[in-house]
């Protein structure tokens, strides 16, 4: 892993190569958006020419109301996270908005979680502003513009193989083992998933007929007042996750619901999406949706002598969106968002809010598993992994514009989506699962859960173990979607790496003798968890491991017909 380096600056990149948007019919590349202003810590270091955006945090909530939230959110507020947010759920205090109104201040955004809005000032009316006693803080919005995406290398030419219902989109779905899952009939059903991105003008692609024809697509919402922005990076981040059209492309949620929030406008440089984002969390939230994807972040790369993130700022707590995005986990709510695309540059690490420490933070893989070149690294300023987990990023298949589609998609922002289906998938066995236990289970089962590293994280997710992990920990009386298993399974153990306790579970087909044993690496015994007569069904076991010493350990399950073991780790 490369080591911190001195950063230059912050800007806002859509994580992706978005095909065909300017014109090239096969292009692979990124979409970086420079950004001249910071987003969230300090105040400007340069003279303030021309007015600009800002947060002004208030103090309190006097006069406020509370604002409308769907039964939906407050039944998966009780399942997975906050069951009350009175003071959350509020707005924010019209008192205080018309004081800054009489000051001449047009606020753009109201943020409740923040307790805050967003304005463009003036240097004057800057001044006027911190001089309110109600005006706890104000801090500085990020601006970018967008600029041409850098080509790189396309995918190699892939044909078709007749009568393959998942067409060009097998491969992505079998890097991350999820076609077993599809063809169990999991699919996203009943789960809610949202997108935050660029507009979405293109829902309709042939691969949304089912979406838009079966009532799912339950609304698409403008958060930055235009209408004229040409990008489909949104529509062609969803149709990864959500799409379904037989021998072409099919996502793994693909019979989930969908919410859609612009947020993004590319065509003009602006400060409004980082404000955007956060109320499109809020909204989503209140809606009731189980899962969100951010298929963007805020990076490197602006003019010098201008306010700029560092890298003691991607700590998890001090981006504006990292923030929101920790936020809306609390709330019960799963956040998936990319890595970032600056792996190659000089700005190489991931991005906020991918610093959220409850965030599904993701990288991106080659077909063969390597790493993408682009993709970003880790840690964070505390010194926390990240990604979280890594998916196909390069030579994605993927709806385009005109009824087409595309094997050129790359970027982090492909690979997120991928991780949210399988999201959705989880949830639809399980949806009790709070955000951060996800979390653990997509990191247990990927493909390095033993060896996580700044780069791939814990590895590539294996949806297919993800989700029966889930299915093992759902309650039988509160989830009708489990089912007794067809097979004998051992499952990676949550936490993992662990200390001191880790949970180990195990599936079973019918009832019979089991045993259950911890191994140090010199093939001794340490602990023996069962060793009994089992019943068919999915099975928990705790191991704590209090009096050991840090290291690698195996544990087997040995059963009437089958021998499997797997290991886990130990750090005090």
């Amino acid at each position: 892993m490369k080591p911190f380096g001195k950063p230059a600056g912050i800007s806002l990149w859509l994580f992706l190569l978005i095909p065909g948007v300017f014109g090239a019919e096969e292009v692979a590349g990124q979409i970086p958006k420079q950004s001249s202003a910071n987003a969230a810590v300090s105040d400007r270091t340069d003279s303030m020419a021309e007015p600009a955006g800002y947060w002004i945090f208030l103090d309190g909530k006097p006069d406020t109301s509370p604002v409308e939230i769907s039964e939906r959110a407050l039944a998966r507020r009780a399942r997975r996270g906050q069951p009350y947010a009175a003071e959350l759920d509020r707005n924010v205090s019209p008192t205080y908005i018309r004081a800054l109104e009489e000051l001449g201040v047009e606020i753009q955004v109201e943020s409740r979680w923040l307790n805050a809005v967003s304005a463009v000032l003036t240097e004057e009316s800057l001044a006027r502003v911190r001089q309110m006693d109600f005006v706890r803080d104000v801090r500085p919005l990020a601006r970018r513009k967008t600029t041409f995406p850098e080509p790189v290398s396309g995918a190699a030419p892939v044909s078709k193989t007749a009568g393959d219902r998942y067409g060009l989109s097998r491969t992505q779905l079998a890097l991350m083992n999820a076609i077993a899952p599809l063809e169990r009939g999991i699919n996203g059903k009943g789960v809610r998933i949202g997108f935050l991105d660029t507009p979405f003008y293109e829902f309709n692609h042939p691969v949304f007929d089912s979406l838009r024809s079966d009532g799912r697509l339950i609304e698409i919402r403008n958060f930055t007042g235009k209408t004229d922005d040409p990008s489909t990076h949104g529509m062609q981040v969803a149709s990864v996750a959500v799409g379904y059209q037989e021998g072409e492309l099919i996502g793994p949620a693909h019979a989930a619901e969908v919410l859609a929030g612009a947020t993004e406008y590319t065509p003009t440089e602006t400060n409004q999406e980082e404000h955007n984002l956060v109320a499109g969390l809020e909204w989503m939230e209140s809606e009731g949706v189980d899962v969100v994807n951010i298929s963007l972040g805020y990076t490197d790369a602006f003019n010098a002598g201008q306010n700029r993130y560092t890298v003691s700022d991607l700590d998890g707590d001090t981006g504006i969106t990292t923030i929101a995005v920790d936020q809306a986990a609390a709330l019960g709510v799963v956040v998936v968002t990319s890595a970032g695309n600056s792996g190659d540059k000089s700005w190489y690490y991931i991005s906020t809010p991918a610093d959220a420490d409850s965030a599904i933070t993701v990288g991106a893989v080659r077909r063969d598993s390597s790493r993408a070149p682009f993709s970003s690294f880790g840690p964070t300023a505390d010194g926390r992994i990240k990604p979280d987990v890594s998916a196909m990023g390069v030579g994605v298949y993927l709806a385009r514009p005109g009824n087409r589609f595309s094997r050129f998609g790359n970027g982090t922002s492909y690979s997120s989506p991928l991780t949210a289906a399988v999201v959705a998938q989880m949830l639809q066995v399980n949806p009790d699962l709070a955000p951060m236990d996800v979390l653990d289970i997509l990191r247990s089962t990927a493909h390095q859960s033993e060896s996580p590293d700044n780069s791939l994280g814990w590895g590539i997710v294996n949806a297919d173990e993800a989700i029966k992990m889930a299915e093992s920990m759902a309650d039988p009386l509160s989830s009708s979607a489990v089912e007794l298993p067809t097979e004998t399974a051992l499952l990676g153990n949550y936490p993992n790496p662990f200390n001191p306790e880790t949970t180990i579970r195990y599936m079973l087909p019918q009832t019979g003798k089991v045993h259950l044993a911890v191994y140090n690496l010199l093939g001794h015994e340490v602990a023996v968890l069962v060793d009994e007569s089992k019943p068919a069904g999915h099975h928990a076991t705790r191991f704590e491991a209090g009096n050991l010493p840090s290291g690698a350990y195996l544990y087997r399950l040995q059963t009437q017909d089958r021998i499997m073991a797997k290991t886990m780790i130990l750090v005090k």
